[in-house]
């Protein structure tokens, strides 16, 4: 499991900074996130109205230069340069890299909405995949897959240890299922239904010795990384004391009358979570084909 991460792009001003916000966010103090670029320019404006957007203020944040970065610091550096040449990271290292177009635009004729529509398509590009990166960067000694018939009763077990009900497990299994292992056990769940192309999030459960460590972490990312990939427009989901830990991924408080229909008559939401769960939306952005689409908005 990687502990420190750090994105470079020329800049750090616009890609690197909302890349370090959102890793921030989804993180917490389970890895140590910095940004930096070979030309520092400050952050720019726009990519704080991005992330404000979303509930990430990093105007605390700073536009600075590689050299200011302890390379023993670092276990993964992650370039985002398209166009340019990024910055050189020296010594032996893990890296990877997300070619994402630079949002800033010097075009004279670009008006603020067309710019702020550029700076969404990156940021929602790099949440998706932060989500694919948190679903490999798991604890030591845990592995992520699909689940075995044979496992139903351990996942049952956990699920219900972790007061969650457990009357729908078997609804969409294996399919809409992950599980994480230590070695051979099941320590950890979290399954993702369809419904009419939207998601429902449920049975996201962790094992007492393995909880706080970034397993539930990675098991919601990869869950979210495959509803993105799958095409689905959004996800849902029902809780009574996890808001907190969905929140780094985005979702947001929304009104359970108002979601769709299909979700309504599931057994999840007529029947098995009360009244005073929160219920909670996340919009999925799909993979950018970059400013073609880009709009204001």
């Amino acid at each position: 499991m990687y502990r420190s991460v750090a994105f470079l792009c020329v800049a750090n001003s616009a890609r690197s900074q909302m890349a370090e916000g959102l890793a921030r966010a989804l993180f917490g103090g389970l890895l140590r996130v910095q940004s930096a670029g070979s030309r520092p320019g400050g952050v720019n404006r726009f990519a704080i109205a991005a992330m404000r957007e979303v509930g990430i203020d990093i105007t605390g944040q700073r536009s600075k230069s590689v050299d200011d970065i302890d390379p023993a610091s670092v276990d993964a550096v992650i370039t985002l340069c398209a166009e340019e040449v990024c910055p050189v990271w020296p010594g032996r290292i893990a890296r990877l890299h997300w070619p994402l177009p630079d949002p800033a635009s010097t075009e004279p004729s670009a008006s603020e909405e067309v710019i702020s529509a550029r700076f969404r398509v990156v940021r929602d590009e790099l949440r998706g995949r932060l989500w694919a990166f948190a679903s490999t960067n798991v604890p030591d000694g845990i592995s992520l897959g699909r689940p075995e018939s044979s496992d139903l009763a351990a996942i049952e077990a956990l699920i219900r240890e972790s007061a969650l009900p457990v009357e729908v497990v078997r609804d969409q299994f294996p399919e809409a299922y992950a599980v994480a292992r230590r070695g051979d056990h099941v320590v950890g769940v979290a399954a993702l239904e369809t419904h009419d192309r939207i998601g429902l999030l449920r049975s996201v459960a962790v094992a007492p010795a393995e909880r706080g460590r970034g397993t539930g972490i990675a098991l919601v990312a990869e869950r979210l990384a495959t509803a993105r990939t799958s095409g689905l427009g959004g996800v849902y989901l029902l809780t009574t004391t996890a808001a907190a830990l969905f929140r780094r991924f985005g979702f947001t408080e929304t009104d359970r009358a108002s979601t769709p229909k299909a979700l309504q008559s599931s057994p999840e939401f007529a029947a098995l979570c009360p009244s005073t769960a929160t219920c909670m939306r996340l919009d999925i952005a799909a993979p950018a084909s970059f400013f073609a689409e880009a709009r204001p908005g």
